[in-house]
């Protein structure tokens, strides 16, 4: 009588249901309000799954990127509006998200033990399962990320074709939907493309236009509904306000509220005054004339940006007064947060990557992390590249764990 093989205790499917298990279990642990970001997204989704145009709780129709609210509304027509419906598409998410880890590993040429590592930090990243319970953008922010940067390595082992290159343009046209701090990930592709057609323009010209193209048919439709809604055609309305909040003479790197800004007794006026778009482009204009007048202080604080950007998020007075079972979580992330870089560093700069999936992969951390040196920082906003580095940190966990085990192999031979 013959037996079927048991499949590995640390197997792929059951990484991938530990990934669902803290998920579900965060979900009910940590029951979250609806306010500030979380209520507008829900907002919007709601008058989009009511067949209107989308509005969140202060009237505006595109200062919060449409992406995420664009994929709530479906589910929200079917089932309801309920942030438990929206806890569902999170999982959804969560688990393309896992599904793009294990993918990117392989593409990298990384073995089993590698991909398991790399879904086991993804899984156990306390950040990623926070962002879970929330109506965040972030939790389609970081799939997206994912799957540009797939589909970048992806046209880098197959070459210039051009389905493949369209494929890439409409997961960017989509990453832009989520958030347009998506803008830099282009760069990924391209290099991929660089390198495939080793540096050819006439090459690289097709794919590069089919790119192009695929991601305007995804923006498109957005751009014609924001021509109706407010006379113009927009990815979002939020880009002058972002830029005035982090170059403005009270600015400090983070994010400060508008009352705080030398506009603050004015913005109400202003807005109502002014209407979305062109309050926030006052804004806008407001900044760069700050940012002209500044030039040193404008360069000290996009460094100041820059190096928040990858700072340890570290616990506070009110963590440690909430719980002890708070504080430890806190802490743990830190060291989780710290491992993780850590390794993804030596990753690097070990033999198991590639020089040109380097690149590729440096093209898109890079690109995402200086494009943030323009604005404000929070922490949550390096939370879709995390992913990416808990692959590099996989790796170079599994290269050591391989050599050390080979050391030992020979030690006893001997």
């Amino acid at each position: 009588m013959t037996t079927e093989p048991r499949e590995p205790a640390l197997s792929i499917k059951s990484l991938l249901l530990l990934v669902v298990t803290i998920r579900i279990a965060a979900h009910f642990a940590l029951p979250q309000p609806l306010e500030s970001d979380s209520l507008a997204y829900f907002t919007l989704a709601q008058h989009l799954a009511a067949g209107q145009w989308p509005v969140d709780n202060l009237g505006q129709h595109a200062f919060y990127s449409i992406g995420y609210p664009l994929v709530l509304a479906p589910f929200f027509a079917l089932f309801g509006a309920a942030p438990g419906v929206a806890f569902g598409v999170n999982l959804a998410l969560a688990m393309g998200a896992a599904a793009l880890v294990v993918l990117i590993a392989r593409q990298c040429g990384f073995g089993p033990m590698a991909q398991k590592l790399a879904l086991l930090g993804y899984g156990l990243w306390l950040p990623g399962v926070w962002n879970c319970t929330l109506l965040a953008r972030e939790n389609l922010s970081a799939p997206m990320l994912l799957l540009v940067v797939w589909s970048a390595l992806c046209l880098l082992a197959e070459g210039p074709r051009i389905g493949r290159a369209a494929l890439t343009g409409l997961a960017w046209g989509a990453a832009l939907l989520a958030g347009t701090s998506a803008l830099p990930l282009i760069l990924a592709p391209l290099m991929a493309l660089a390198y495939a057609t080793r540096w050819h323009p006439g090459r690289m010209a097709l794919p590069v236009l089919a790119m192009l193209g695929a991601a305007a048919l995804v923006l498109a439709p957005w751009g014609w509904a924001t021509k109706q809604m407010l006379g113009t055609a927009t990815l979002s309305t939020n880009s002058g306000f972002n830029l005035y909040i982090g170059n403005n003479p009270a600015a400090t790197g983070r994010f400060v509220s508008i009352a705080a800004t030398p506009v603050g007794p004015q913005w109400k006026a202003m807005r109502a005054h002014l209407g979305e778009v062109d309050a926030t482009s006052e804004l806008g204009h407001r900044a760069i004339a700050w940012m002209r007048a500044n030039p040193l202080g404008v360069a000290r604080l996009a460094a100041v940006k820059l190096a928040l950007f990858w700072a340890p998020n570290l616990p506070d007075s009110n963590d440690f007064a909430l719980s002890r079972a708070i504080t430890f979580v806190r802490v743990f992330e830190v060291i989780q947060y710290l491992m993780f870089i850590t390794l993804a560093v030596l990753g690097l700069a070990l033999p198991g990557v590639a020089r040109t999936h380097r690149v590729v992969i440096l093209s898109a951390i890079g690109g995402f992390w200086l494009l943030h040196g323009i604005a404000y920082i929070i922490e949550r906003y390096r939370d879709p590249v995390m992913p990416l580095l808990i692959v590099l940190a996989a790796g170079a966990l599994a290269e050591i764990v391989t050599h050390r085990m080979t050391q030992r192999d020979t030690a006893h031979a001997a």
